[in-house]
């Protein structure tokens, strides 16, 4: 799996993992096992990522969406029944 990229001031980065075990997706939502498998998305605000977050689990409903600021600090975790805020 990927590392955690560097993010500039507003970037967040999205990670999709499946609900039922928590286990990392990739890009084509795949479990995340190889060190080259793209996790993250990059957003330049917080906005864009809830929004691309909501449209993943609203038509997969077995995929939660975590949004991180820099130093892999969570904001969000979104899935198909509710909105964390951290």
């Amino acid at each position: 799996m990927e590392e955690f990229p560097l993010l500039k001031a507003e970037q967040v980065a999205l990670l999709r993992a499946d609900i039922n075990t928590g286990i990392v997706l990739d890009k084509n939502y795949v479990y995340a096992t190889m060190p080259d498998q793209e996790v993250f998305v990059i957003f330049d605000n917080i906005e864009y990522a809830i929004k691309f977050a909501k449209e993943i689990i609203s038509e997969k409903k077995d995929i939660e969406c975590g949004i991180y600021k820099d130093n892999s600090v969570a904001l969000l975790i979104l899935d198909r029944d509710n909105i964390n805020l951290y």
